[in-house]
């Protein structure tokens, strides 16, 4: 695998390659920091070589005294809350089972197997990362941009968004309680993901409906997780203005 640490307009893995979008560039915050090491231990982990590209003297500087003091981002916590995307349907399927299920357990199939089908694809992850469930942090935009990326929507994508018909449904955890869950693994791109499954009743936080879903998703909520289920109102906003709406509610409501 390569890392690309440089001036990129969002952080994006494709075709192995790692390129780390820094929000002040050429500055490194703690977490992106952090970042930088948990992919190469993560990497390391399961033997794959780490190339780093600096576009930057300094960030070099920054990195290599980094790896000499790791244990000063070990306990670091960048967010509160962090969360799992998914569409009506899939998330009607995740209720019924009360599971997040990874992508091996979803399809019934190896995560050699999985890779191989993508191996043409820009996305083409290696074999572990279809062993484990992603999150994104609880105030970004990437979950809804996945499920968005299920349909072929090109520059019309915050239109259709708006509309309210491909919504995301945000499963949200608390960062520190996933830490304690025993499959827990740190990448440096994804906030963090979880191997296998996660039992909503242990784990989840709450989950945030959009509120056109409401009627479509209320049979499916076991009775033990409806106290944990708000519904908002999404339809004429964007994904930005979602996001923020979402995670502006979430620190200022108690489940």
């Amino acid at each position: 695998m390569k890392l690309m640490i440089g001036n990129y307009s969002a952080p994006v893995i494709e075709n192995r390659v790692y390129y780390m979008a820094l929000e002040n560039y050429p500055e490194l915050a703690d977490y992106e920091i952090k970042n930088v090491l948990d992919f190469i231990n993560y990497e390391t982990l399961y033997g794959r070589e780490v190339e780093i590209v600096y576009d930057n003297p300094s960030i070099e500087a920054v990195i290599r005294k980094a790896m000499t003091e790791p244990e000063k981002y070990l306990d670091l916590i960048p967010d509160k809350f962090i969360y799992h995307a998914a569409s009506l349907n899939t998330a009607k399927r995740i209720l019924q089972s009360g599971k997040l299920l990874s992508a091996v357990n979803v399809y019934g199939k190896t995560g050699d197997e999985l890779a191989y089908e993508k191996k043409d694809s820009i996305w083409n992850d290696p074999a572990d990362y279809f062993e484990h469930i992603m999150f994104g942090w609880g105030n970004s935009q990437v979950g809804d941009y996945v499920v968005l990326s299920e349909g072929n929507y090109g520059d019309q994508i915050d239109e259709v968004f708006k509309a309210g018909e491909h919504t995301g449904i945000r499963f949200y955890f608390k960062y520190e309680d996933l830490m304690k869950h025993p499959g827990h693994a740190f990448d440096g791109y994804h906030a963090i993901k979880v191997k296998d499954e996660i039992e909503l009743s242990q784990y989840l936080y709450a989950c945030i409906v959009p509120e056109q879903y409401k009627d479509e998703i209320m049979p499916f909520i076991p009775e033990v997780l409806k106290d944990r289920f708000l519904f908002l109102k999404q339809k004429g906003l964007g994904i930005y203005e979602w996001s923020e709406k979402v995670y502006d509610y979430l620190n200022h409501y108690e489940i």
